[in-house]
């Protein structure tokens, strides 16, 4: 499967296992795999030691990390007084 990162852009390489698609605790067969041509959300997962971006299209591991943003602490900024 081809994956095209879309934010952030980048020329990385990307791959997603078919065990990352779906959140089955089966084997993943033939009816789990998207469509060619079809447009998947995934999360990163690691970069592996060949520089191979991993990614997940779980539905758990996109619920997982929308729930990290909306929960992320908001970044402080501090000033300097002159």
């Amino acid at each position: 499967m081809d994956v095209e990162l879309i934010a952030p852009a980048t020329e990385v390489l990307a791959f997603i296992d078919f065990v990352h698609l779906p959140d089955s605790l089966e084997h993943p067969c033939p009816e789990d795999f998207p469509a060619i041509g079809s447009t998947l959300d995934a999360v990163v997962l690691d970069f592996m030691p060949s520089g191979e971006l991993r990614l997940s299209a779980r539905a758990s591991s996109l619920t997982r990390q929308q729930q990290r943003k909306t929960t992320a602490p908001k970044a402080k900024t501090y000033g300097t007084s002159s």
